[in-house]
């Protein structure tokens, strides 16, 4: 067990470590069934529910306890006669759902501080409580029914809702966890710690939790198997279901046909009866699986793996520590990417990049494979990186700074994605003006032997050249992700 002081220290060292397990020297086996969380950044995974009913009793009794928080709320809801009515004002607190940081899970934007769901968002979801409530659903057995009823009710604010009203449960599992391996704990003020239905109010306490040295902050940890990338009672598979064939038909829909959230939405709500029967017989499956953290689709497993053991292997030695100019930091940059491009290229890097049945992993898993290799060097040279803040019309891929004045903009993107184009020459542009950088670097990765992927790494030249016409530095990239046939078998 690494004491905190100690686990600072290396935080702050060469390495830049940031797993659970590794600030806190915790030798895992197949027995630890938590989740192994980055403390710097959320991962964009979701508590789902429905899982809770596939554990033992106390964490179908957490099930339960979730959904009788709601179902305290919807009589309330259907009694109010206005938003400022006193059970409507009760319900809007009871349905306020903080982002909870502590869990280190969800949309990032810039760390590990998202969102969350204010009193704002609480207001829709009293709106959705009485359009299910209209529609003869009087009393929830599953919340993700209203993720079904109501456009807002998504993935994140359900796991949200889950970890706020469980969130003394989870605590207490983080305590066991950490009293098994010596893990140190310290006193947090924590919100929003548990729920007291009798007095309708949330308490927000001191408890006893490991800290957070990226922050400060307290860490909560969650059984993995918890983890799910959307809710598995959601409004694609419920449309998409036998039991919708004849709606579908009516529609000239086919099964897996594109069809927009707020057309789902609809649909639902005149059917609400079909909701309700497809939730009951698809919770009582006892086949249901959470993300496949083995195959790992969305690259959130592994991208602090092979990524950091290559550059272990491969140190850079150049320029100041920390860069003093542009510069240096473009410099600087410019030897991390061709790092990251001999990894993907020659490493067999790209084989992060794809999944076991040949298709290829969303465009995060690349962004996180990076993050994973640039955090390492970037840590030794003392550069901040930040992973997709928001600046004005959207989230930047990376953002790297040394103080206020040194910083550039990275934007990463599919070579095939039909918006490529666009965040070359509109995107990256945007975000260099909002954020008053001099300095974007665009990463084309190719995964397509296509003729339009190869017209387009063709152009690509040119097309920053006609941007570099102004004070603003654009810089580019082309990475070939395309699978590589082993030496061996040439």
């Amino acid at each position: 067990m690494v004491p905190l002081i100690e686990a600072l220290a290396i935080l702050g060292g060469s390495v830049g470590i940031v797993r659970f397990s590794e600030i806190f020297d915790v030798e895992r086996t197949n027995e630890e069934d938590w989740f192994d969380p980055d403390l710097s950044i959320d991962t964009p995974l979701f508590i789902d529910p429905v899982m809770l009913l596939q554990s033992g009793q106390y964490w179908k009794d957490a099930h339960a306890e979730l959904v009788n928080h709601f179902s305290f709320c919807y009589p309330l809801v259907a009694k109010s006669t206005s938003p400022r009515s006193n059970s409507a004002v009760i319900a809007q607190k009871l349905l306020t759902f903080p982002e909870p940081s502590e869990f280190c899970l969800g949309y990032t934007v810039a760390g590990t501080a998202g969102s969350g769901s204010g009193r704002g968002f609480a207001r829709t979801l009293t709106d959705a409580i009485a359009i299910a409530i209209d529609a003869g659903l009087e009393k929830p057995e599953h919340i993700e029914e209203l993720g079904i009823l109501s456009e807002r009710f998504g993935a994140d604010r359900i796991s949200d809702a889950t970890c706020n009203v469980l969130k003394h449960r989870f605590i207490d599992y983080t305590q066991r966890v950490c009293l098994r391996h010596d893990i140190p704990l310290q006193n947090h003020k924590v919100r929003n710690s548990r729920v007291d239905l009798s007095v309708q109010r949330w308490v927000s306490e001191r408890v006893l939790l490991p800290t957070n040295p990226v922050d400060g902050s307290p860490v909560i940890l969650v059984p993995q198997r918890f983890l799910n990338e959307l809710p598995t009672l959601n409004a694609e598979d419920w449309f998409d279901s036998n039991l919708n064939a004849d709606l579908r038909a009516e529609l000239n829909i086919e099964i897996g046909q594109r069809v927009s959230k707020s057309d789902l939405v609809q649909i639902a709500r005149r059917n609400p009866d079909r909701v309700r029967r497809w939730i009951e017989s698809q919770a009582c499956r006892g086949d249901l699986d959470g993300y496949d953290f083995s195959g790992d689709p969305l690259g959130v497993a592994h991208f602090d793996g092979p990524p950091v053991d290559f550059a272990t292997a491969n140190p850079i030695k150049v320029g100041r520590r920390p860069p003093m100019n542009q510069d240096e930091l473009s410099d600087l940059v410019s030897h991390i990417l061709t790092k990251f491009k001999l990894f993907i290229e020659q490493q067999r890097g790209w084989e992060l990049l794809w999944n076991e049945d040949g298709t290829e992993k969303r465009e995060g898993a690349v962004q996180l494979a990076f993050l994973g290799m640039a955090r390492h060097y970037l840590a030794q040279h003392s550069v901040e990186v930040d992973r997709e803040v928001e600046l004005g019309r959207g989230p930047v891929d990376f953002k790297l700074s040394c103080g206020t004045g040194v910083k550039l903009l990275i934007e990463v993107k599919k070579v095939h994605n039909g918006k490529f184009w666009n965040g070359l020459e509109a995107q990256l542009p945007s975000y260099l003006v909002s954020d008053e950088a001099s300095e974007g670097w665009f990463v084309a990765i190719r995964y397509r032997d296509s003729t339009s992927s190869e017209k387009r790494v063709g152009e690509l030249p040119q097309r920053v050249k006609a941007l570099n016409k102004g004070a603003t530095r654009y810089r580019f990239l082309t990475i070939d992700a395309r699978p590589k046939t082993s030496a061996s078998k040439l």
